[in-house]
């Protein structure tokens, strides 16, 4: 149990200091805390001889009362000094988990990590945070405690404080005990937990297929078995906790039997005298409580550090960008050189090499799954090649920081996330330090103001997480107001208009023209119609690239690009035909 304290402070940083000092007034709490003792032990002495006065009296309350006034200053100093930096600390790991989740390859996200990051910021940390520096402060206090009780009753005598050293050990024992039945059930526990939550999440974010393939009755079995196995694990928690608990306790009334019994034994042979046998009767009761809290708390720390295991699991990740540095780019031109890529065993790319010119388009073109959007995503360094180089403004994305490499690049895709907040907020979320009249003009440019100017609370309208409260082409043009606002130099677009409407599409396509003026421009293209102007086509099949040129280039040669042509332009005309009977 006392591991948790060098964790807790190891992760307290330089709030360590605090806690050090909130550890000497914990000291001093345990001495107050026995004061009373003495003092009655003192009035008790004086009862018994005959001797005690109304001076005597006064002076053991007044000691009595200003030890219980320095306790309770002393307590209240342990409170402020470790409760408020628990909070500071355990705000600062937060932060540096947004920051760390951020710097993570994407396929950490993709290797069913989600259930484990969810369970640690909504759980494990808020575990920590209300519980950590009060067991800390109840761990201190209760070997502190009982440490000078056993000291005080040896003083005073030695069989005395034998029985209760023999008492401690065999509790201590038993604690040993019950904290490997914890230990190993906590693990069990937070893993339960963590598939459980996984599954919520699967569910939730999957609802409308369930609902529109009528699947709720199977999804809710699995929930069902999910939170079965939840129940299962804490009723299993506390089958094999309550016996090393109940042994534990026992411990102590035996203690309590054995110390009754010799005080007794020992005060009718007047071996000690009548007021140390009455003090025993009357605290051997509470001098145990500290120890005794240790059993309770014991399931507490446990669960504390198996919450600061999966926390740290998270931060001893490998971040992407470990040796990266802060580089101010010369130019913004993009150099793809012989890159392969494969997602674990599946090969994605193979050897692809090209060249995005700094202010030109170059257009990714090719079937679902050959590799368009994989390429986008190793320019943006969402994932790391296994193989060749990633080059902008000549220096490889690998020698970069994520920020520094970011900050040069805007994205906008098919798949718009909105965060449950303010439009202003999310269009800001582009540029933070951005004045109101610069997310206006943003706002004009991508065609979004005037819709809304019509909303109720204007630019404080709140979205609804993932951008709920407005439409696919609303949210689109949003996203491109942020990357306006942005005012990136590389734009990465995986075309916007591929599945809006055609009244949305004319707007999103005026909007797009805006936020590509003077840009280096990558767009995966679905409608080969709006790519016609690109500079450059690639042409991808099966990860590699098997023709490149401007558009009337390859409908010249007839390939892969002119059946794709010929066969969009054919879907363009497509019409139904409804059979008469």
């Amino acid at each position: 149990m006392l591991r948790i304290i060098n964790r807790l402070l190891h992760l307290a940083g330089e709030y360590a200091a605090k806690i050090k000092i909130a550890f000497l007034f914990s000291i001093l709490e345990a001495i107050f805390a026995q004061v009373p003792i003495i003092s009655v032990l003192f009035i008790l002495i004086k009862m018994v001889s005959g001797s005690v006065t109304i001076r005597d009296a006064w002076l053991a309350g007044i000691v009595v009362i200003t030890s219980v006034v320095l306790r309770a200053l002393s307590k209240r100093l342990v409170d402020d000094l470790q409760s408020g930096a628990g909070y500071e600390i355990l705000a600062r790991e937060r932060m540096k988990m947004g920051d760390r989740l951020k710097r993570l390859p994407m396929g950490y996200f993709s290797e069913g990590k989600i259930g484990d990051i969810t369970a640690v910021i909504t759980s494990d940390l808020v575990f920590v945070e209300e519980h950590s520096m009060s067991t800390l402060s109840y761990i201190i206090r209760g070997y502190l405690s009982t440490a000078i009780g056993v000291v005080i009753l040896t003083v005073l005598d030695y069989r005395i404080g034998m029985i209760s050293f023999i008492t401690l050990i065999l509790a201590f024992l038993m604690l040993d005990r019950m904290q490997k039945v914890v230990k190993h059930q906590s693990v069990v526990r937070q893993e339960t937990q963590s598939q459980l939550v996984s599954a919520v999440l699967e569910y939730v974010k999957g609802i409308s297929v369930i609902k529109a393939f009528n699947m709720t009755g199977a999804q809710a079995k699995k929930i069902n078995r999910e939170f079965e196995k939840y129940r299962d694990a804490m009723i299993d928690f506390e089958e094999k906790f309550i016996p090393p608990s109940v042994r534990f306790d026992n411990c102590f009334t035996l203690g309590i039997g054995l110390t009754i019994i010799a005080s007794s034994y020992f005060a009718l042979k007047q071996t000690i005298d009548l007021s140390f046998m009455l003090m025993m009767v009357i605290f051997i009761f509470q001098f145990y409580l500290p120890f005794k809290a240790l059993g309770i708390l014991s399931v507490k720390v446990r669960i504390i550090e198996a919450a600061l295991n999966r926390y740290d699991a998270i931060n001893n990740a490998e971040i992407i960008d470990e040796n990266g540095k802060d580089i101010a780019l010369p130019h913004f031109a993009i150099e793809v050189n012989d890159v392969s890529f494969a997602y674990e065993q599946e090969n994605i790319l193979h050897h692809v090499s090209f060249t995005v010119p700094e202010h030109s388009m170059t257009a990714l073109v090719g079937r679902s799954g050959c590799g368009k959007t994989t390429i986008a995503n190793l320019i943006a360094r969402f994932w790391d090649v296994q193989e060749g180089e990633v080059k902008i403004g000549g220096v490889n994305v690998k020698e970069m920081t994520c920020d520094s490499l970011l900050k040069n690049i805007s994205m906008v895709f098919q798949n718009v996330y909105l965060f449950n907040d303010t439009i202003l907020n999310n269009i800001k979320f582009g540029r933070p330090t951005a004045t109101m009249e610069e997310v206006v003009t943003a706002c004009c440019k991508a065609g979004c103001h005037d819709f809304i100017m019509e909303l109720e609370q204007g630019y404080e309208t709140m979205v609804g997480e993932g951008g709920s409260s407005l439409s696919g082409g609303e949210k689109q043009r949003i996203s491109i107001a942020r990357a306006i606002l942005k005012d990136a130099p590389i734009i990465l677009l995986d075309e916007a208009t591929a599945s809006i409407d055609p009244d949305n599409e004319k707007h999103i396509q005026m909007a797009i023209n805006e936020l590509v003026k003077d840009k280096t421009l990558v767009v995966i293209a679905h409608r080969l119609a709006t790519i016609k102007n690109a500079d450059q086509i690639l042409v991808i099949d099966d990860g590699r690239i098997v023709q490149s040129g401007a558009h009337h280039e390859l409908i010249a040669e007839k390939g892969q690009y002119h059946d794709f042509w010929h066969r969009r332009m054919q879907a363009g005309s497509w019409k139904i035909n409804q059979a008469l009977n």
